[in-house]
């Protein structure tokens, strides 16, 4: 079922981008304001990876250890603003999707790109939270003079992370490999 163009778009920018937007730099900000928090409060050297057991197995400087986590923001970064933009530059014919003849034709273009858009942002959204959330038990673990990360939590927010990954992707299947 296709929805009317009108109830997509205001002012020509997708509504159904704002709140996953918002939602993202809310965690964003929590993530920094929590950085910058714990950053004085952590041993000059910091664990950086840890075995199934939650026990630390690897070690860095505390401003490595933020730098990093700088890094892995950006993959989030790219699939919330970037991803769907690269795609709707992306001649129809390139795109790799169910029938994609029908949802790339010039009059469905619009709202399947709307649709990418939308999804890339909640996705983009999901994905930032997954990582500030393990980061920030890592961050956390450093405070005790014995770091461990949590192993429960962790599984959880991975085992959480991976069902939202496998509805995502049926879900966009669904949607493409239906026509009505």
């Amino acid at each position: 079922m296709l929805i009317a163009p009108g109830s997509l778009f205001v002012e020509g920018k997708m509504a159904g981008t704002r709140l996953p937007h918002t939602l993202f730099f809310a965690i964003a900000f929590a993530a920094v304001v929590q950085c910058v928090h714990d950053f004085p409060l952590l041993p000059d050297r910091v664990a950086s990876h840890f075995g199934p057991s939650g026990m630390p197995n690897g070690w860095m400087t505390k401003s490595q250890f933020l730098t990093i986590y700088a890094i892995m923001i950006l993959p989030a970064l790219a699939v919330e603003f970037w991803l769907a933009r690269r795609i709707a530059k992306t001649p129809g014919a390139r795109v790799n999707m169910p029938n994609k003849e029908y949802w790339m034709a010039p009059e469905r273009r619009a709202l399947t790109l709307a649709y990418f858009e939308s999804f890339f942002a909640w996705y983009g959204c999901a994905f930032l939270l997954l990582l500030a959330f393990i980061m920030g038990m890592a961050l956390r673990a450093n405070l005790d003079p014995s770091p461990q990360l949590p192993t429960g939590p962790t599984v959880a927010a991975l085992a959480v992370f991976v069902v939202f990954n496998i509805a995502a992707m049926l879900s966009m299947y669904r949607r493409f490999s239906a026509t009505p």
